[in-house]
């Protein structure tokens, strides 16, 4: 299911089964679009796994070919471990409600439409004990006030309402169930419980009651990850390969600053920098 298997290959194979099979629960249309993946700490263009008519070994084989090809160029530390950059912190102090209108002043300027739509009266509290879980101040905010988001507004990402957000949470927690009851060894070695115990941003192989998803698109969910430690409500990445990369974030209030300060000084965010077309955000890698 992931990069930590006992072979490329096998990695390779996991990945596409995998992400097919949140595809599937997700219902999505068949696309010939190409998707960004990681694996072996190597990312690679992934042709063909939108598209179930590709043969999953088809997919597998080209995943494996593209791995083999990147790892032997791509920068390493000196520990010789793949470098992964992270977005720079914000150096506008604020909380989220600042960061938010932030954003939504930068839309309503530079492209006459609202960044986000507010959102309907929903009783969180509700949200939280279905859920078991306790949000931090700065998520319930963020769900307390948006109910919908511009297209594009994130790049690689489509920003989540609370509503969008359960139905990710229940498609990841049922794919992984369904994974642990097919791959008995899988459910074995990678133990629900004792990861949930571990500290907030370490890496996880599951996709744990825990994790709150914020934004998400084929196949890879940023989340708010709400177990204890001392980064606990930080923003960390979950994808069809499994384990993230650790926190991108600190927090829901960071990363939005982040994305504020992306769009009012044109930098680069997650590898893309934002650019208006026709009065149309679109973000250029």
């Amino acid at each position: 299911m992931d990069g930590n298997a006992d072979s490329l290959e096998q990695a390779a194979h996991a990945l596409v089964d995998t992400a097919r099979g949140y595809l599937r629960l997700q219902q999505r249309e068949p696309s010939p679009e190409s998707v960004e993946g990681h694996l072996d700490g190597v990312r690679v263009t992934i042709e063909g796994l939108l598209d179930p008519a590709v043969p999953a070994h088809e997919v597998a084989e080209g995943i494996i070919a593209a791995a083999t090809t990147r790892s032997a160029t791509s920068p390493t530390s000196a520990a010789g471990e793949a470098v992964s950059p992270r977005p720079r912190p914000s150096s506008h102090p604020g909380d989220l409600d600042s960061q938010l209108n932030r954003i939504q002043q930068w839309a309503r300027s530079r492209l006459d439409t609202d960044a986000f739509t507010a959102a309907t009266e929903i009783d969180i509290d509700a949200v939280q004990r279905r859920w078991s879980l306790q949000f931090p101040a700065d998520l319930t905010t963020l769900f307390g006030r948006v109910g919908g988001y511009f297209p594009t507004l994130m790049p690689g990402y489509d920003l989540l309402a609370i509503e969008r957000s359960e139905q990710v949470r229940t498609l990841w927690l049922d794919l992984g169930a369904d994974q642990r009851q097919r791959f008995p060894e899988f459910a074995a070695e990678f133990d629900a419980a004792t990861l949930s115990a571990q500290a907030a941003g370490t890496a996880s192989e599951l996709f744990l009651p825990e994790f709150v998803p914020v934004a998400d698109r084929d196949g890879t969910t940023l989340f708010v990850d709400t177990r204890r430690g001392n980064l606990s409500g930080c923003v960390s990445a979950y994808s069809a390969e499994g384990a993230g990369e650790g926190a991108l974030w600190t927090s829901v209030t960071e990363m939005f600053a982040a994305l504020a300060d992306s769009l009012e000084e044109g930098t680069i965010l997650l590898g893309a920098r934002p650019v208006i077309h026709d009065n149309t955000l679109v973000w250029e890698r």
